[in-house]
């Protein structure tokens, strides 16, 4: 919090990582084991909600936004004690916070073994905008519209290599 009410970060998009979130699935263990008349497959079951309520109760993100400089958004991780912890959700969350597409597109460039992530914001950015206009002419995107958008989509996956494009699957 204090970070956060002191240190203006300007046009920078911080982000509020938890690395111990998993943490929490301990007091929720705790808590729910003391709950009478529960079983253990209850008390697995309830773990994960309960985990969400205490985050919740706790309003950690409320209060950080709070304050005089909000982070842009949050990631909550667990397990990064673990060697090949998945950290695509930093990922996720640093792209989306980024805003601009052309440091969306240089952060994602540089995560070539994250495929997920770069088909997430060609479809996000580009398909879904070719979509949204066909909707409001013809309902289809036209054959003249294939190139440009499939040269758009290749955008986000720079580390494929470059591709010819002509005639493909008979459009020209």
């Amino acid at each position: 919090e204090r970070f956060f009410s002191e240190c203006d970060t300007d046009n920078v998009p911080v982000i509020a990582v938890f690395t111990k979130f998993d943490a929490l699935s301990a007091v929720a263990l705790g808590e729910l084991r003391k709950t009478p008349g529960l079983t253990r497959n209850d008390i697995f079951e309830r773990t994960t909600d309960r985990v969400e309520e205490i985050f919740a109760n706790a309003n950690i993100w409320g209060r950080l936004c709070g304050t005089r400089h909000p982070p842009k958004n949050y990631v909550r991780l667990a397990k990064m004690n673990i060697d090949e912890t998945d950290c695509g959700p930093l990922l996720e969350c640093t792209t989306g916070a980024l805003g601009d597409e052309a440091l969306q597109m240089l952060l994602i460039s540089t995560q070539q073994t994250n495929l997920e992530l770069c088909i997430t914001y060609a479809v996000k950015k580009v398909a879904l905008a070719y979509i949204k206009r066909a909707s409001r002419g013809s309902m289809q995107v036209l054959k003249d519209q294939c190139i440009p958008m499939q040269k758009e989509i290749a955008k986000w996956f720079p580390h494929t290599g470059r591709m010819r494009w002509g005639n493909f699957n008979g459009v020209k």
